[in-house]
């Protein structure tokens, strides 16, 4: 995923170069289809549940799995994960584990008792709620649901806070939710919420309405960064965009507020489980195109370690991937899902990154004098 993370308290955050070697340590999960919303834009094209989805048994396998492969730590979306009936029980297995889990949710069904529940039975540390926009108009368009449901969300939002979860809201960017970011971070700040995460849609989903794959999305972006440096308090900025130390914004911004780009993880120490327990390097590439294995038949550390899209991941330049410039030991080539978008390819070029696209630049200025 391309995430601009705005963090307003102080909490976690890693130094370490994001593509020195590392062994498998975090999955994210999406655990089912299912979804009671209807977003326009959506990384995992979410709506119904999947006819194969892992059954409570084989979820639970697939936590011994992952315990047995020392990760210690799953993220956990969907779809909406609360969807899926025995999500508690899942969790809890993972506790009984020593596990810890972090949950992505459109905040509709976090109840005071599932809240209790969670507390009580699992090791559960936080949620993010995505909510988009502070306008219940807009958010029943971009959800596709009722404009009421927005009342609903932010009364998800207020008792994981209240039940002492770590507490953190999203927003897809995009032409309709861009103006909004400002009065997302206000909001923030007066409520408390640790994170804005800014997510930049991958077209391998649905991305309806969204800016096209190649878009300057972090030029675009910069009034709302503008707004958050301004702020009363304000800790720093994570980026999780391959090739955002080059662009210009991100240089104008390292100078005024503290900034950490954490690049890319996909296929480097995580993996991502579908619904019907088909492994990918990255939650944005969900297809039989980047599918690395499934965990009914394959163990998480042998599709990590040997399946040939992982390791180039890690090594783009022995794939040919942006193996003419500098700084791809650095940036890793820039973002696979964008180039899959983008090009067809997983080996193609990440057409939004902006060193290519000065260097194309040049090229055809120099072609036509």
């Amino acid at each position: 995923m391309l995430d601009v993370k705005l963090k307003l308290l102080e909490g976690h955050a890693s130094e370490r170069s994001w593509m020195a070697p590392a062994p498998l340590g975090c999955l994210f999960w999406n655990v089912t289809y299912a979804c009671n919303y209807r977003c326009a834009i959506c990384f995992s094209t979410a709506g119904e549940r999947h006819p194969d989805e892992l059954s409570t048994a084989e979820a639970f396998a697939l936590v011994e799995a992952a315990h047995d492969a020392g990760i210690g730590d799953i993220i956990m979306s969907g779809g909406e994960p609360f969807m899926r009936p025995d999500m508690v029980e899942i969790l809890a297995h993972m506790a009984e584990r020593g596990m810890t889990a972090r949950i992505a949710s459109n905040g509709s069904l976090l109840s005071d008792e599932l809240l209790d529940r969670l507390r009580g039975e699992t090791l559960t540390k936080s949620f993010q709620v995505s909510l988009d926009t502070l306008d219940p108009a807009l958010y029943g368009e971009l959800h596709g649901t009722e404009p009421g449901a927005l009342a609903v969300a932010l009364a998800g939002v207020r008792r994981v806070q209240e039940h002492g979860f770590h507490t953190t809201v999203s927003v897809r960017l995009g032409p309709k939710t861009l103006a909004g970011i400002p009065g997302l971070l206000d909001r923030a700040l007066a409520e408390g919420w640790a994170t804005v995460t800014v997510h930049c849609p991958v077209h391998t989903g649905r991305a309806d309405g969204a800016w096209p794959q190649d878009a300057d999305v972090l030029s675009i972006l910069e009034p709302a960064l503008d707004h958050f440096v301004g702020l009363p308090t304000r800790w720093l900025v994570e980026t999780y965009i391959p090739w955002a130390p080059y662009h210009p914004a991100m240089k104008r911004l390292a100078k005024r507020v503290r900034v950490l780009h954490r690049g890319c993880m996909a296929g480097r120490d995580r993996l991502t489980v579908q619904p019907n327990g088909d492994l990918s390097p990255c939650v944005c590439l969900d297809g039989p195109a980047a599918c690395v294995g499934n965990v009914r038949r394959d163990g998480l550390s042998d599709a990590f370690g040997d399946s040939p899209l992982c390791r180039m991941l890690r090594s783009p330049q022995d794939h040919g991937i942006c193996a003419a410039c500098p700084n791809v030991a650095e940036c890793g080539g820039g973002c696979r899902a964008a180039a899959l978008a983008l090009t067809g390819r997983l080996d193609g070029q990440d057409e939004s990154c902006p060193v290519w696209k000065a260097r194309t630049a040049a090229v055809r200025a120099g072609s036509a004098s």
